[in-house]
């Protein structure tokens, strides 16, 4: 999601690990442990909800929920009339960006999704390069040969009881793609009206279009459980809803180069919960790869600037 600096914030004066503290121990870093938690969440909803399900019932909940926190805010819902379709483009690809991600972690484990959505910030670079609106130096360069590397040697770990691993891994390289090109579509309208108005517009669009592939496709295949229900309640409300917030809270708060710096532990949490809830294996191949992703991520980082 793009971040916006607020032109009115007055410089802060702590020190550099004071600043860092701050950013860490807020909301942004309740976002991403809930970001991360949520990859395992949804292969456990998948044993029971088919992805078109699973999606729309995850985005009708977001939306509800960012709805409310708007009008309390009241803040704008819907964003200038010049904008729509362009929210409604933004709708299309988040609802395509969901579904595929969904797609895949039916083929490969959730710890293979975190260290490959990793790879996002690099996708974004090249993205924001091919469009003119940002530099790549040697570094940066570098940095995406590391990440490329990195996202080979992760793919090229297959884990075992997971037949179609490799092609779940590709689907998650390709929802990498749709989120740089969401990202870089929603600049403009996030400019013009604010991040929460085009994140719950966007959303509610792509309620709308899974919602009829729901329709068509169906919502079960398995019996809906009490554990299945607490899932949608994590990754509807929680996921879709509360850790948006959250984040959005932190980023006013910190700014976005401070916090989006919290998103390197995402692959970790993923890690975590993917081992911890659901017994993946955790390969050496997988874990080295995923360290040079977020290497890599690091050089494009440094190795980038913003053209005037």
């Amino acid at each position: 999601m793009p971040e916006i600096e607020p032109a009115n914030r007055r410089p802060r004066v702590p020190g550099r690990g004071t600043r860092f503290l701050g950013a860490v121990s807020g909301p942004g870093l309740c976002a991403v442990f809930v970001w991360g938690a949520s990859f395992a969440a949804t292969r456990v909803a998948l044993d029971c909800l088919n992805p078109f399900g699973l999606v729309a019932l995850r985005a009708v909940a977001g939306t509800l929920l960012l709805a409310a926190i708007l009008h309390a805010r009241r803040g704008r819902l819907l964003p200038i009339r010049h904008d729509l379709p362009a929210c409604i483009f933004l709708g299309g690809v988040l609802s395509a960006h969901l579904l595929i991600q969904a797609y895949g972690l039916q083929r490969t484990t959730a710890i293979h999704a975190g260290w490959i959505i990793g790879f996002i910030p690099v996708t974004l670079a090249l993205g924001a390069w091919l469009v003119g609106q940002q530099r790549l130096h040697g570094l940066g360069w570098l940095g995406v040969a590391l990440g490329t590397g990195g996202v080979l040697v992760v793919t090229g770990a297959k884990p075992p009881d997971f037949a179609q691993a490799r092609f779940g891994d590709l689907l998650q390289l390709v929802s990498c793609v749709t989120w740089t090109v969401y990202t870089l579509a929603a600049a403009g309208p996030t400019v013009r009206n604010g991040v929460l108005c085009v994140t719950t517009c966007s959303m509610g669009v792509a309620a709308v279009i899974t919602g009829v592939g729901a329709a068509g496709a169906g919502v079960l295949h398995g019996p809906f459980t009490i554990d299945t229900l607490l899932v949608l309640i994590f990754l509807g409300p929680i996921c879709s809803g509360v850790a948006y917030y959250l984040w959005f809270a932190a980023v006013d708060a910190h700014g976005p180069a401070r916090t989006g710096a919290l998103l390197y532990l995402e692959p970790f949490v993923a890690l975590l919960t993917g081992a911890l809830l659901l017994g993946e294996p955790v390969s050496l191949w997988a874990i080295l790869g995923g360290l040079c992703v977020l290497a890599g991520v690091w050089l494009v980082a440094k190795g980038s600037a913003k053209r005037a």
